[in-house]
């Protein structure tokens, strides 16, 4: 039976092999089941949607399961609970918590340390727009497989937003393609987070003429009007677009 670990560093990295390409991230306090150590070297999935890998062993831990989120786009987890000493560590946007205990305006954390109240929501708390947990990574770099706000990607961009909205869904934009929303023909009316997909590629709709998304073209997290998207990604060889979704939500 595989062995449930959490990850205890901001990031980690889910590679392909050991020392291997990445492939996705997850974030601190994610869940990874672990099916067997070899060396430095966890192989398993990843909690939720059952994306494997291979993950340094270093950054998982064993804990509950979290029970609050980074509500802001950072928190910062002090070795005391007083905002005066030096930071441990700095928790994305998104990384789940397991609380312990409370101290003034702190919650103590079971990974060890502390972080301020205003900076946390319940884990229930859910962003129901897409769009707008999306756009709070407006600027952040572009990276192959990133799920976090040092560095993502255009299906972890959804897969962001997907997260701020409680909706499960697979990691990357080919599945996401095919298993995400229902169909919207190309003579509708878009509207603001509908998901328009194109080989290898995936953004959302800020309006019915504008698009989010990480590129490599920008190399960052942009806003581009879907009319220029489309006719930059044809002229370079990525094809026209071969998907409109739209979500229940």
């Amino acid at each position: 039976m595989a062995d449930l670990r959490r990850v205890c560093q901001p990031v980690t990295n889910i590679l392909d092999v050991p020392h291997g390409l990445l492939q996705r991230q997850m974030l601190f306090g994610d869940g990874f089941h672990v099916d067997r150590v070899d060396g430095d070297w966890a192989f398993g999935a990843r909690m939720g949607d059952g994306y494997a890998g291979v993950v340094s062993i270093a950054d998982l831990a064993g804990w509950a399961d979290p029970t609050v989120v980074v509500r802001d786009l950072g928190a910062h987890v002090y070795p005391l609970p007083d905002i005066k000493t030096v930071p441990m560590m700095h928790l994305p946007f998104q990384a789940g918590l397991t609380v312990v205990g409370e101290q003034g305006d702190f919650v103590e954390l079971a990974a060890g340390g502390f972080v301020h109240q205003m900076q946390i929501a319940p884990i229930s708390e859910v962003e129901p727009d897409l769009v707008r947990t999306a756009e709070r990574y407006l600027g952040v770099p572009y990276l192959w497989g990133g799920n976090a706000q040092y560095g993502i990607d255009c299906s972890g961009l959804v897969s962001a937003a997907l997260r701020g909205a409680g909706i499960s869904g697979p990691a990357d934009s080919g599945p996401q393609e095919t298993e995400l929303g229902r169909l919207i023909s190309a003579g509708d009316t878009l509207m603001r987070g509908d998901l328009i997909f194109w080989r290898g590629h995936v953004g959302l709709m800020y309006s019915d003429e504008l698009l989010l998304h990480a590129n490599g073209h920008h190399m960052r997290v942009a806003f581009e009007p879907l009319a220029h998207a489309e006719e930059r990604i044809l002229a370079s060889g990525g094809g026209a677009i071969t998907t409109r979704k739209r979500l229940p939500i």
